[in-house]
């Protein structure tokens, strides 16, 4: 912390402003500078000052513990935190490893853990915060002890300071630094991010922790006002931010969960505020989490990547959370980034490796322990044990940290498991040994998770790890995933954790028999599934009879702009609902969102019922089942993903079923231009596909947000054509009695097969996947021929086989895509996802 040289500049000119606020205490610069004197010689009385080297604490943020390691810094001593939350064992090893001279303590805080201070002292000068524990040098005492005095002169020592790892796999390690960094990090950060003596942080991190200590100390040494949030409390952490104007904060990834958490419950506001910056890290952060956090404070939020051993080494800001939301961000001033292969030497972008830091923040070494090191190009980098690898532009994205540099990319599942219906949190826990990879799988359920919700979590997560061939050893639903209080999860308890949870579900119950081995899941989500995605094909199905019924009174121009101006306006005000009018903004997005909208809902609606109106409805319907091939060769002519063999057959097959159909198996069907209506709906289709492409161009954004704003942006265009064909004499206004007179095919056209069909399309892809999906297409064309059925028309047997080829076609396609007709073959082994396909380094053929 800063020194009571540095308090008392500050002093001279804020004497009465806020230094330190924790819960209804409030200490001026003045009351923190006298508190700091007294408690300077309060330390150098409980310890000779000859003698007081290290100084070791175990308590909460609170006012007490800053002013006494402010105290400590003005003393010249060896000032480090221990974590709380670890066992008595282990606090009492690093207490004898550090040769801690004194123990600062919040006995009450402690007692409440079961941890006995006196046994942990061993013998050691107590300093008690809360005054009450028999033996101790009371806090309270230090009040006043200053008075007359000159602060006690600290003898000179070189700078040493001890930092202990997080030891989520085991004991923290002792980390040695012989000299400070804090003037250059400081000074950057606060020219990049301006911050000022007006801040007011929010810290949220222990103080134990380097991060928490970090930050605290750059803001105190600006005269800004730290403001401590209380351990373990998300809703008055949250309602702080709002309180007490805070302008900056650090948090773990679960303390802004909890934040969120409560905002979304209702519960907490944290709004309007001031933040300008949040900065999150210390934990994997997931993609959603990102995202949530982004709509809920704004563009505000900044993650970070380093070590205890590297410091801070990458920033992402807002912007790449948007843009590019798997990846940690780039290195910046100071700090380089290679990764390694198992010989340490570096590999190229996209190949995944060890992750190895060169910085100025980087440690001496571990205390009794060396630290892995290599020397390249004359640099000396630390070697973690975070897997990762770099993108063409620095991006750092890390694979999964303290389990081995491979290309398991367990941050990737998490995220994936954590899509699932009722899922709240997870943990991924890879088994130690030789042989196939398998993992331990612990979550946390929604309260609204209903019966069953835990095996047909089960299930789907056994089916995202299958698919990238990693078992599923065990699966526990858990109250809560096992986090130290700076975010990290903890290993062998969380191991503990699941061991235990599996013993409880498997001991027979009085009255009960014994739980069977879980081996299956409920199948009403699969039942939702499919309910949902066979609502929307029939919906779909159903909107081509509707559509050419209304086309008879009404132009496809106008029926279009009827249908999304009023979908639009539906969907504006389901989005602001359900994630806030932040949602409705561009960021940056609004070129290709009106690009991809325009094709989307313009080109689509506006060629497919043009196209309609002179055309039978299913003809539209069996073209508009050819969206999976299409997609294919868009796919292939826009990212030179060229189809298999077995596509381009389908493709084929496709094409000539839809051509009997069109044709009825006689070419003089096409003669005076009868092709070109279907042909205006082959193109709708193919500028629905080329809209669907471009969801991917917005990544972090909702299925509901993307489908909302393109279709306003998209209106504005078919608003547009709609106004050029009326003034060009092509289509007339309708009068207001033609459009009542279809005033029940449109309300089918938006709240049906607009509206409704995109939730249960979107929620239905969700629990069944895509490739699952895709089948349901089927259904259009056949939705629409059994309407024709229904209202007395009759098809051909060339129609009626034509409509029958597509579909198989369809049908084989998606049994390719699924690797039904793949011969085995040597493959190369790849790694998880990201911006590049990572491949890992040394792996074979498989």
């Amino acid at each position: 912390m800063i020194p009571l040289s540095r308090i008392e500049e500050i002093a001279a000119s804020r004497a009465d402003l806020a230094a330190i606020v924790a819960g209804s205490e409030t200490l001026s610069w003045r009351q923190y500078a006298d508190a700091v004197r007294d408690a300077a010689e309060g330390l150098a009385g409980a310890v000779a000052l000859d003698e007081l080297r290290t100084v070791a604490f175990l308590s909460h943020n609170r006012a007490e513990l800053v002013v006494a390691a402010s105290a400590a810094a003005t003393l010249k001593t060896t000032l480090c935190g221990l974590d709380y939350s670890l066992s008595p064992a282990a606090l009492t090893e690093l207490l004898e490893r550090i040769e801690a001279d004194l123990l600062i303590v919040s006995s009450g805080f402690l007692a409440d853990r079961g941890i006995n201070v006196r046994t942990l002292a061993a013998g050691r000068a107590v300093v008690d915060l809360d005054s009450r524990l028999p033996g101790a040098t009371p806090y309270a005492a230090f009040a006043g002890l200053a008075a007359g005095r000159r602060t006690p002169n600290a003898p000179a020592r070189p700078f040493r300071a001890i930092s202990f790892t997080s030891g989520t796999s085991g004991t923290p390690k002792p980390v040695i630094r012989t000299a400070s960094f804090d003037a250059r990090r400081f000074a950057y950060f606060t020219a990049r991010y301006g911050f000022s003596s007006a801040d007011r942080h929010l810290a949220t991190i222990p103080l134990y922790h380097a991060a928490g200590g970090g930050w605290a100390r750059l803001f105190l040494q600006l005269g800004a006002t730290l403001v401590l949030a209380p351990p373990d409390d998300p809703l008055e952490t949250a309602e702080l931010i709002r309180r007490e104007w805070i302008t900056s904060s650090t948090m773990t990834p679960p303390i802004l969960s909890g934040v969120l958490r409560e905002v979304a419950r209702g519960r907490a506001r944290v709004t309007p505020n001031q933040l300008r910056f949040v900065l999150v890290g210390g934990k994997h952060f997931p993609a959603p989490a990102k995202q949530e956090a982004l709509q809920v404070l704004g563009p505000v939020v900044y993650e970070y990547y380093g070590t205890t051993e590297t410091g801070v080494n990458t920033i992402a800001e807002p912007a790449d959370l948007l843009t590019h939301p798997a990846s940690v961000g780039r290195v910046y001033d100071g700090n380089r980034i290679l990764i390694l292969d198992p010989e340490r030497k570096p590999v190229p972008a996209g190949i995944v490796g060890s992750v190895a830091i060169a910085s100025y923040m980087n440690m001496d070494t571990y205390l009794g322990a060396p630290a892995n090191r290599v020397q390249i190009d004359g640099e000396r980098y630390l070697i973690t044990s975070e897997a990762g690898y770099l993108d063409e532009d620095g991006r750092l994205y890390l694979l999964n940290r303290s389990q081995g540099a491979d290309s398991v990319n367990l941050y990737a599942l998490e995220n994936a498991i954590r899509h699932i219906r009722g899922v709240e949190d997870v943990a991924l826990l890879r088994r130690a040994g030789a042989g196939p990879v398998a993992v331990d799988c612990a979550v946390v359920l929604k309260a609204s998770a209903g019966a069953g919700a835990a095996d047909e979590v089960r299930v789907r997560a056994a089916e995202i790890l299958r698919r990238e061939r990693i078992a599923l050893a065990r699966f526990e639903p858990l109250d809560q995933i096992p986090y130290s209080p700076s975010g990290k999860v903890r290993a062998a308890a969380l191991e503990e954790a699941i061991g235990r949870a599996g013993e409880e579900a498997a001991r027979p119950v009085a009255g009960k028999p014994a739980a069977k081995a879980r081996t299956g899941g409920t199948v009403d989500g699969v039942l939702l599934g499919i309910a949902l995605l066979a609502l929307t094909a029939i919906s779909w199905g159903g909107m081509f009879p509707v559509a050419k019924a209304a086309l008879a009174s009404i132009d496809g121009f106008y029926l279009t702009l009827l249908r999304y101006g009023f979908a639009s306006l539906i969907l504006i005000g389901i989005l602001v609902r359900v994630e806030g009018w932040r949602a409705l903004a561009t960021e940056g997005h609004g070129g290709k969102l009106f690009f991809y909208g325009s094709m989307g809902f313009a080109g689509f609606s506006i060629l497919a019922f043009v196209g309609l109106a002179h055309s039978k409805a299913e003809h539209g319907a069996i073209i508009m089942a050819l969206m999976p091939l299409i997609t294919a060769l868009l796919t292939w002519a826009i990212k030179g993903v060229r189809p298999n063999r077995v596509t381009f057959l389908c493709i084929a097959a496709a094409l000539a079923g839809v051509a009997l159909v069109v044709t009825r198996g006689s070419l003089s069907a096409l003669d005076g231009g009868a092709l070109l209506p279907d042909l205006l709906i082959l193109g709708g289709a193919a500028s629905w596909v080329v809209y669907t492409l471009g969801a991917a161009t917005v990544p972090g954004w909702s299925p509901l947000r993307y489908t909302t704003v393109s279709a306003a942006l998209g209106t504005v265009t078919i608003a547009a054509v709609t106004a050029l064909a009326t003034a060009a004499g092509f289509v007339a206004v309708p009068s207001l009695e033609t459009v009542w007179s279809v005033r029940a095919e449109i309300a089918y056209l938006v709240l049906i097969a607009a509206v409704l069909a995109v939730f249960s399309w979107n929620i239905g892809i969700k629990l069944l996947g895509p490739v699952n999906g895709v089948l349901f297409i089927n259904l259009v064309p056949i939705t629409a021929f059994a309407i024709g059925l229904a209202q007395g028309r009759a098809f051909g047997d060339v129609e009626l086989a034509g409509a029958g080829l597509t579909i198989g076609a369809l049908i084989a396609n998606n049994l390719n895509s699924r690797g039904f007709f793949r011969f085995r073959r040597a493959e190369r082994a790849v790694g998880g996802g990201g911006a590049l396909t990572p491949v890992a380094v040394g792996a074979g053929g498989r």
